[in-house]
């Protein structure tokens, strides 16, 4: 309040010299610089501190990501690996399969050819025996 007082009938004493400085703060307030200064330190520190926990999260979240992202390449060639054996494997079973279509028609027409003999046999030999009892 004495500050003020002074200030506004502009009587400074000489023990007062901030307003020749250009601070605007009263008389007796070092200690609350002071105290203001160490406030401001330790946000500072507080600050730094975990600007320094972000930066080492920020790390970590670095070498995770590196590390799931080698994972995912093992991942990924192996993936392609087993496509790969898929698409063989498939062409092995369509081979197999037009072997066996293959076996399968000519058992038929093995078939068809054995019948044909037995019934061609079947009537020579039919016409042999009337030929041979018929006369």
């Amino acid at each position: 309040k004495q500050w003020y007082q002074r200030r506004v009938r502009g009587s400074f004493s000489a023990e007062d010299d901030s307003h020749r400085y250009g601070t605007d703060s009263p008389p007796g307030t070092a200690d609350t610089t002071r105290r203001q200064v160490l406030a401001n330190q330790g946000a500072t520190e507080r600050s730094r501190a975990a600007l320094n926990r972000t930066e080492q999260i920020a790390v970590e979240t670095e070498n995770l990501g590196t590390e799931i992202n080698t994972e995912l390449g093992n991942q990924r060639e192996k993936l392609t690996r087993t496509r790969d054996l898929l698409d063989d494997t498939d062409n092995t079973l369509n081979t197999s399969r037009r072997t066996l279509l293959n076996m399968g028609r000519r058992a038929v027409t093995n078939r068809v050819a054995l019948i044909t003999i037995i019934v061609l046999e079947v009537g020579i030999l039919g016409a042999v025996l009337y030929w041979k009892f018929a006369t």
